[in-house]
C-alpha cells in the first residue's frame, strides 16, 4: 500500500474516532428510580416504559406499573395475585392506553386492566388468557391487538376474538407473538421468532412471511417506519421487511448480542442491546450516531449495559435496565445554549463580567484580567495587571470593552480606562485613558457624530477624537441627578438618557444639561442601572433594584413589568430576553406571554454586562459560571405542568384524572386544609425546575417555589378558590383546578345550645330566689345587714368588670402547636424565601408580605419566630442583612460606598437600626468590624 493511503486511512480512522469522542457529548446521560436518586421505583427493574396521551411516563416493572409524576411515582399493583419467591413473578412485558385514561397491561401471567380510584391493575378474561401476553398494540378504531405466547386476541370493545396462527401445533414458536406492528384500521403484522404474520383484523386471514437470511438467529423485537418493519434479531443484527415487496434485507449489524427492544422517533431509531448498552442509528443510512454502555471514564454512562427497554420521546431517550438498577434517561444537550469553550479554553468554571465579539477577535472579561481569542488561528491570549509590564492596566476586573479606531478601549473596576492593541498586545496612554485614571468604566457609546460617550462611577464624560478633547459633565455642572452614571442610551428620537444613582434623566448634548421634568415624578430617583429601547419605539429602564420600568415611545404611559432584570436585549424575531440571576428569561414583544429557561448549563447572569447581539443574530450571555452564546432561532419546546394530586385535611381527594381546569370541586366546611401536588412533563431535572403559583380567592400575587413540587393551604375559610400553578413566569405551562369550600353553619348549632344552657340556667336562678325569698320572709336574720361579713373585693377590677380567672395556676395556651415536622416544613419555606429571594434587601419587609409569599398564615409565621426559632421577626430578617453585610465588606464595598448606603443595600431603613442589629449578631460595631477585616 503506497503512503499515500495509509495517511489516507489514518485520516479516516481519526475522523471516525473524532466523531465518536464528539458524539459521546451529544446527551446528558442521568438516572432515575434507584436508591441513589430522588424518585424511587417499588421495583428497580424496568422491563416495558411508555408514554401516554398526557404526556406522562410510564414504567412496567417486575412486581407493578408506576406512573412517574417528577419527584414521585403513582404505584398501581395487581389486585388478587399472590406474591412468589420467584423473581419477577408479574413482569410486565407492555403497557398501553386503548382509550383516553384506559389504560392496559400485559405481564407474564395475563392481561390486566387499571383502576385508577383503587390504583390497582386488574385481571380481565382471566378463563380465556391464563399465560404471558407479550406485547400490546391499537388501532384508529381503538381495537386492541394482544400478543400472546398461545397466538393472537383482539378485542374490539365487546367482543373477544382468538387467532391461531399453527392451528396444527399448538405448541409451535409460530404461536408465540413477540410483536406487533399495526399497518392500517384491516390489518396487523406480528412478529414471530421465525417471521413476520399479515393478519386482517376483520377476517382474521393470515399469510406468513418466513425470514430466510442466514446467520439471524431468532427474531426478537419490531418497529414500523412507512412501509419498512425495521426487526432486531437474536444474533445482534437489525432486518428489515419492506411491507410493499415483502423481502427481507440485512440492515445492521454493528453487535453480535441480542437486541431487546427498538424505538422511533423523527429518524432516529433506538437500539436496546441485552449487553452492550444502547445505540441511536440515523435512517435511513443505517448509521450509528451515538452509543452509550455502562463502565465508561467519562462519567456520562448508562446503570447496565443490559437494556430490557427503551423510548424515544421529544429526543430524549428513557432506557431500562434488566438488573435492578432503575433507568437512565438521555436528554439532548439543548444547543440553543452553548458554553464557550475553544479548545483547552473552558469558561464554565470563570465568572465573566464582560465580554465583545468582533470581526476578528472574542474578548472575554473576568475579575482576573482579559482573554482575547483570534478568531483564524484559534489563539488565545490572556492579559492581566502582572502581566502588563507598561502599568496601564491599573484593575483585573473588566466591566467593559468597546472596539475603537482599530484597538480596544477597556474599562476596569477602580481602573478607570486602558487602550489596548489585540494585533501587538500592547497598552498605550491616550487623552482619554489619562481623563480616567481611577473610576469605573461601565458602558460605551458612539453617537452619530463619532463623539465617543463613557458612563463612569463620577459622572459623564464625553472625547471628542478630532480634537481630543476630554469633557466631563456630573451634578455639579449639569444638573445630573447623582454621579454614579451605570448606564447611557440615544433612542430613535434622538434622546440622550443617562442613568445615575440617583435617578434617570435626559441630557442635552448641546448646553450640557440634564432635565427631569419630561419624566413622571415618581420614576425620577430610582437607580437606573441599564436602558433600552425595543424596535416598536419601546422603552426600557433596568433600575438598581431589578426592578424593570417600561415607556412608550411618547413617555406618556409608564407602567412596571414583574420580572427582576439587570439587562436585556431584543433578538432579530422580536423577543426580548431578559438576564435572571438563575436563567434567561424570554418575552413575547408585546410583553404579554413569556417563557424562563432555568439555570441551563449554568446560566445564572452578572448583573452588569448587557446581553449582547452579535451580526448573526446570536445572542451572548455573561455568567456567574461562563459565558455563553444563545441561538434565539432555535426551537424550544414547551414542557406544561399538570396538577397530580390534592389532599384534603392529610388525605388523598381526587388525582389528575378528576382535577380538571374546568371541573369545580365542592369540600365540606371543615374540609378547609388543602394540598396541591404537581409536575413538570418536560421531566426536567428537579433543581431546575422553578414554580409559581397562585391560589385566587387568598393569594394577591404569585408565589415562586423551587426546587419542590408541593403547596400546602391551612385553615382557609369558607368561599370559592381557583389553585393555579405554572413554570416561573410561562403561561403557556398553567394548569388550575377550581373548588369551594362550603360554609359553616355550626354555629347555627352552637347558638341554640348556648340559648338552651342560658335559658336553662335562668330559670333555675329565678326558682333559687323564689325559694330564698319564701324563707325569708318566715325566718328572723342571725346577723343584722351591717354585721354581714365582707367579701374582700380583688385590687385594680373596675366595677361590674370580672376578674381574671387562672385555674390551678396553669398558663393558657395562646398558639397554634405544630409537630415537629410540620414547623420544620414552615422554617424550611421561610429559609428558602429569605436566601433565593433576598427578601431581605426589602427595606420595608412587614412579616404579613413574607407570610404571603411562603402560603402560611400570618399567625402561623409569628408562632414559629415565638416558639420555635426563638426570636423576633426583625431579628431573623436583620440576620441576614448582618451576614449580607458582611459579604459586601469581603468584596471591598465599603470602600466604594459609605457606611450608611452600603448598609441601605444590605435592607437596613436606618442607620441606628443597622447599628444596633450589628452589635447584636457580631459582638461589635460595623466600623470596629471593617478594621478588623482590613487588617487582616
Amino acid at each position: 500500500m503506497s503512503l499515500g493511503k495509509h495517511i489516507l486511512v489514518l485520516v479516516i480512522l481519526f475522523i471516525r474516532v473524532f466523531n465518536i469522542f464528539a458524539s459521546s457529548s451529544d446527551y446528558i446521560i442521568y438516572s432515575i428510580g434507584n436508591e441513589e436518586t430522588n424518585c424511587k421505583f417499588e421495583d428497580n427493574r424496568v422491563n416495558c416504559i411508555y408514554k401516554d396521551s398526557d404526556g406522562f411516563i410510564w414504567i412496567g416493572t417486575g412486581g407493578s406499573v408506576e406512573r412517574i409524576n417528577g419527584k414521585y411515582t403513582s404505584i398501581y399493583h395487581f389486585a388478587g395475585l399472590q406474591e412468589s419467591n420467584t423473581p419477577s413473578p408479574f413482569l410486565v412485558n407492555a403497557l398501553i392506553e386503548n382509550r383516553k385514561h384506559d389504560f392496559w397491561a400485559g405481564n407474564i401471567q395475563g392481561l390486566f386492566r387499571m383502576n385508577h380510584e383503587k390504583h390497582t391493575l386488574e385481571r380481565v378474561f382471566t378463563e380465556e388468557i391464563n399465560f404471558s401476553v407479550q406485547s400490546l398494540e391499537k388501532d384508529e378504531e381503538n381495537r386492541l391487538y394482544i400478543g400472546t405466547v398461545n397466538g393472537l386476541y383482539i378485542y374490539d370493545g365487546k367482543q373477544l376474538r382468538h387467532i391461531i396462527i399453527d392451528e396444527k401445533n399448538m405448541l409451535s414458536a409460530n404461536n408465540r407473538i413477540l410483536d406487533i406492528a399495526v399497518r392500517n384500521h384491516n390489518s396487523v403484522w406480528l412478529l414471530t421468532s421465525n417471521g413476520v404474520v399479515i393478519c386482517d383484523a376483520k377476517s382474521g386471514a393470515l399469510k406468513q412471511y418466513k425470514c430466510t437470511l442466514p446467520s439471524c438467529g431468532q427474531l426478537k423485537c419490531l418497529v414500523r417506519v412507512d412501509e419498512m418493519l425495521y426487526i432486531g434479531t437474536e444474533k445482534g443484527g437489525i432486518i428489515t421487511f419492506d411491507l410493499l415487496q415483502q423481502r427481507f434485507t440485512p440492515y445492521w449489524n454493528e453487535v453480535k448480542i441480542p437486541i431487546s427492544r427498538l424505538a422511533y422517533e423523527k429518524g432516529i431509531l433506538g437500539v436496546a442491546t441485552n449487553g452492550q448498552g444502547i445505540y441511536l442509528l440515523s435512517l435511513p443510512e443505517g448509521k450509528t450516531v451515538y452509543s452509550a454502555t455502562c463502565g465508561t471514564e467519562s462519567g456520562q454512562d448508562l446503570l447496565s449495559n443490559v437494556i430490557s427497554s427503551i423510548l424515544i420521546s421529544q429526543g430524549d431517550v428513557w432506557c431500562g435496565t434488566g438488573y435492578y438498577l432503575g433507568m437512565n434517561i438521555l436528554r439532548k444537550k439543548n444547543e440553543s445554549f452553548q458554553h464557550y469553550d475553544k479548545g483547552i479554553f473552558k469558561t464554565k468554571s470563570i465568572a465573566i463580567r464582560s465580554c465583545l465579539p468582533t470581526r476578528e477577535y472574542d474578548f472575554i472579561g473576568t475579575r482576573e484580567g482579559f482573554y482575547y481569542l483570534h478568531k483564524e488561528s484559534g489563539k488565545m491570549h490572556y492579559v492581566n495587571v502582572r502581566k502588563d509590564k507598561s502599568g496601564l492596566l491599573r484593575s483585573n476586573l473588566i466591566f467593559s470593552f468597546h472596539e475603537y479606531e482599530g484597538g480596544l478601549l477597556v474599562g476596569t473596576c477602580g481602573g478607570g480606562l486602558s487602550a489596548f492593541s489585540p494585533q501587538t498586545g500592547t497598552f498605550k496612554e491616550t487623552p482619554l485613558t489619562r481623563a480616567c485614571i481611577s473610576n469605573d468604566i461601565f458602558m460605551f457609546l458612539e453617537d452619530e457624530n463619532g463623539k465617543l460617550w463613557l458612563s463612569t462611577s463620577d459622572g459623564l464624560y464625553s472625547y471628542d477624537k478630532q480634537t481630543q478633547m476630554v469633557q466631563e459633565y456630573n451634578a455639579s455642572n449639569s444638573g445630573m441627578p447623582g454621579n454614579i452614571v451605570y448606564g447611557i442610551y440615544i433612542d430613535s428620537a434622538k434622546r440622550f438618557w443617562v442613568g445615575t444613582d440617583k435617578g434617570l434623566a435626559i441630557f442635552d448634548r448641546q448646553t450640557g444639561k440634564c432635565d427631569q421634568s419630561i419624566l413622571p415624578e415618581v420614576y425620577r430617583k430610582e437607580a437606573i442601572r441599564y436602558i433600552y429601547e425595543g424596535r416598536d419605539g419601546t422603552l426600557f429602564f433596568c433600575q438598581l433594584n431589578n426592578r424593570l420600568l417600561v415607556a412608550n415611545k411618547t413617555l406618556n404611559h409608564f407602567h412596571y413589568l414583574s420580572p427582576i432584570c439587570p439587562n436585556l436585549t431584543q433578538d432579530d424575531q422580536g423577543f426580548y430576553w431578559l438576564g435572571q440571576w438563575d436563567g434567561l428569561l424570554r418575552i413575547d414583544e408585546e410583553l404579554k406571554s413569556y417563557t424562563f429557561f432555568p439555570s441551563i448549563n449554568g446560566i445564572n447572569t452578572n448583573a452588569g454586562p448587557p446581553i449582547l447581539k452579535d451580526k448573526d443574530g446570536m445572542l451572548w450571555v455573561c455568567g456567574m459560571k461562563g459565558l455563553f452564546t444563545v441561538n434565539p432561532q432555535a426551537d424550544f419546546p414547551p414542557s406544561p405542568v399538570q396538577i397530580t394530586e390534592m389532599c384534603i385535611n392529610g388525605k388523598p381527594y381526587a388525582d389528575d384524572y378528576k382535577l380538571k381546569a374546568d371541573s369545580i370541586l365542592y369540600l365540606k366546611a371543615n374540609e378547609n386544609t388543602v394540598t396541591f401536588r404537581f409536575a413538570s412533563l418536560g421531566y426536567e431535572k428537579q433543581e431546575l425546575i422553578k414554580y409559581e403559583y397562585m391560589l385566587q380567592g387568598k393569594d394577591s400575587t404569585w408565589i415562586v417555589l423551587s426546587n419542590d413540587d408541593k403547596v400546602s393551604y391551612f385553615d382557609l375559610p369558607s368561599g370559592k378558590y381557583t389553585f393555579q400553578v405554572r413554570k416561573f413566569l410561562n403561561s403557556d405551562s398553567m394548569a388550575r383546578v377550581s373548588f369551594t369550600i362550603g360554609s359553616n353553619r355550626s354555629w347555627v348549632y352552637y347558638i341554640g345550645i348556648t340559648l338552651i344552657i342560658v335559658i336553662a340556667i335562668s330559670l333555675f336562678v329565678f326558682q333559687k330566689k323564689k325559694v330564698i325569698a319564701s324563707v325569708s320572709s318566715h325566718t328572723t336574720p342571725l346577723l343584722s345587714d351591717d354585721k354581714q361579713p365582707k367579701i374582700p373585693q380583688p385590687k385594680n377590677v373596675l366595677p361590674g368588670a370580672m376578674p381574671d380567672i387562672k385555674v390551678a395556676d396553669q398558663p393558657v395556651e395562646s398558639y397554634v402547636k405544630l409537630s415537629e415536622k410540620e414547623a420544620a416544613e414552615v422554617i424550611d419555606a421561610l429559609k428558602k424565601y429569605m436566601q433565593e429571594q433576598q427578601a431581605y434587601l426589602n427595606v420595608d419587609l412587614k412579616q404579613s408580605e413574607v407570610a404571603v409569599a411562603i402560603g402560611y398564615p400570618t399567625y402561623l409565621l409569628s408562632a414559629i419566630f415565638t416558639h420555635y426559632l426563638k426570636m423576633g421577626y426583625y431579628d431573623f430578617v436583620n440576620s441576614y442583612r448582618v451576614e449580607r453585610f458582611k459579604q459586601s465588606v469581603s468584596e471591598g464595598k465599603h470602600k466604594k460606598y459609605t457606611l450608611v448606603t452600603l448598609a441601605e443595600k444590605c435592607g437596613f431603613k436606618s442607620k441606628a437600626s443597622f447599628f444596633r442589629a450589628f452589635k447584636k449578631f457580631t459582638g461589635s460595631t460595623p466600623n470596629e468590624y471593617i478594621q478588623q477585616f482590613d487588617k487582616e
